[in-house]
């Protein structure tokens, strides 16, 4: 990549970030040396901005000098060395290379954690990454951001196999795309007629509700090979067994993501990734299991065509689950068994059971948490048949076992009611159906890679255990009316589950229903007094 940066702020930029001049796909470095405080702002910014890190730590540096009345280059250049890491680096390396290495003391890789930036990657190798439940993420939103640039993943084995599957790769990323741009215009245009600003209302937070709401349909269209960034928070531990799973995989994006992960990594933590790498086992289940498949023969599943409807089944839950969460909540409180505890609450009446929850829950605050007893029962089993689009945001709920099946467009797709209203509907399921066929096509030749061609709109079929109390907790949050539609309707869908079998449970979980616009109006309304606060008190300080 050509640079744009002048000479100083190469140099300050070279001070807290391991690459300066990044890759123009799968661009990641190492985040260093800055206040904890300050990289976890940069983190957070991801959500809302375009910008990479490095870009948008130089933007609030400078804003922060201006309003001190200083320019950027008047900052003294901070000391890149560090004598301390230079006296112990010896000693502590060959610590860690007999304890965590040669005598597989795991533990001690957890206490030593780096902060990295990833960007210029595709939505499919993120969501493979972002599984993991022992590290943190910050990404850029689609319902924020419009993904306007065309930056796509081409996968290079599609590419090199050449003929209709490439030609087929490639129509989809065109159509897809260019009805994405159109629309992300005609739905915001379309929804300033229908909601012109009111009185009392500010211009700021009306225009981010609208973006956030014709975002929200048009990002339907995007794929799974459309670049975006994220900042990544993980122990050494955590990261050997990405890079592991990474390297391993069949994709070459995701190889070569894994590539990087770990020369990056390495500058920090030299020792303590010397296990990360192809994995045989890995390999051999990835190529296994589709030949046991086909030595079950299992039905073909009938391909589904045009739009589909999104559906919620509760697979399992626990018989007595009221009987063990009470029992939980009493636990460590009681000196008696657990089995004596169900045993006395199952001999209860419902009303008796009702009041002693009621008396266990009754001071919960809005902002407080469940108590870590409602984990005490076994999980709820849902199995979801949902857009991509939104599970990208139900699987931000790593807490949980969740099983996402191969990308596909057998189950056919989701069409957001806006698209109806705005009168893009007909162009909206043509061009998806032919994305279908296209997309099957190369799924014969090449299952994984025609995930990056897989539409977020279409719908995949993805297996979630929540305990209760992470399903208490998703219920509450994803009903949220400023919430998407796509994972409201599943969290309410989730919530009809519990009540028909848990209705006691039921009863204390906060789903919330209503009208999605005032609900997300509200939110970025007191978003925008939050801020106005912040800044008030920034300034009186």
């Amino acid at each position: 990549m050509v640079s744009s940066y002048s000479e100083f702020e190469r140099q300050l930029l070279a001070k807290y970030f391991s690459v300066v001049d990044g890759h123009e796909h799968a661009d990641i470095y190492l985040v260093r040396d800055l206040p904890q405080e300050v990289a976890a702002t940069l983190n957070g910014v991801y959500s809302r901005s375009s910008k990479s890190m490095r870009d948008q730590f130089l933007d609030r540096l400078r804003k922060g000098l201006e309003a001190q009345g200083k320019q950027l280059e008047d900052m003294p250049l901070p000391q890149s060395s560090d004598p301390l890491s230079a006296v112990m680096a010896d000693k502590a390396g060959q610590f860690l290379k007999t304890y965590a290495i040669d005598h597989g003391h795991n533990s001690l890789r957890e206490g030593a954690v780096v902060h990295l930036a990833v960007e210029r990657v595709s939505q499919l190798v993120t969501r493979f990454i972002q599984r993991e439940r022992r590290c943190s993420f910050e990404e850029s939103s689609t319902r924020y951001i419009s993904f306007s640039a065309e930056n796509h993943w081409r996968d290079p084995d599609v590419q090199a196999a050449g003929g209709e599957v490439a030609e087929a790769y490639e129509a989809i990323l065109a159509e897809t795309f260019a009805l994405y741009q159109k629309s992300s215009e005609v739905l915001l245009a379309y929804l300033q007629r229908q909601r012109p600003l009111q009185a009392g209302e500010k211009e700021g937070p009306w225009l981010r509700t609208l973006k956030a709401e014709a975002f929200d349909a048009a990002r339907y269209l995007l794929t799974p090979a459309i670049s975006t960034k994220w900042g990544m928070v993980a122990d050494a531990r955590t990261l050997s067994d990405v890079i592991t799973e990474l390297v391993s995989h069949p994709l070459a994006e995701f190889r070569l993501v894994g590539e990087r992960l770990l020369d990056q990594a390495e500058q920090a933590l030299p020792t303590l990734l010397r296990h990360a790498g192809d994995n045989r086992f890995q390999r051999a289940l990835r190529q296994s299991t589709p030949v046991a498949l086909r030595d079950l023969d299992l039905p073909q599943v009938a391909p589904h065509r045009g739009p589909a409807a999104a559906r919620t089944d509760l697979i399992g839950h626990d018989d007595h689950l009221d009987s063990r969460l009470l029992a939980s909540l009493l636990y460590e409180s009681s000196g008696q068994s657990f089995d004596t505890l169900v045993a006395t609450v199952e001999a209860m009446s419902a009303e008796a059971r009702h009041d002693l929850l009621q008396k266990l829950m009754a001071d919960r605050g809005k902002h407080d948490a469940w108590p870590l007893a409602l984990e005490g029962a076994a999980p709820f089993d849902f199995e979801v048949l949902v857009d991509f689009g939104a599970y990208r945001d139900i699987g931000r709920h790593r807490k949980s076992l969740q099983q996402q099946q191969t990308m596909t467009t057998v189950h056919g797709f989701a069409v957001p009611p806006l698209m109806h209203e705005a009168g893009l509907a007909d162009d909206y399921v043509a061009v998806l159906e032919r994305t279908a066929a296209r997309q099957q096509r190369i799924a014969r030749d090449f299952p994984d890679a025609a995930a990056y061609v897989t539409p977020f709109a279409f719908l995949q079929r993805i297996r979630i255990q929540f305990d209760p109390r992470q399903t208490a907790y998703f219920i509450e949050l994803r009903s949220g009316p400023e919430g998407h539609f796509s994972y409201r309707q599943v969290a309410l869908a989730m919530f009809e589950h519990v009540r028909r079998v848990s209705p006691l449970f039921a009863e204390f979980i906060r789903a919330q229903e209503g009208g999605a616009f005032l609900g997300r109006l509200e939110s970025e309304m007191t978003a925008d007094e939050r801020r106005k606060r912040r800044m008030q008190a920034a300034g009186d300080s």
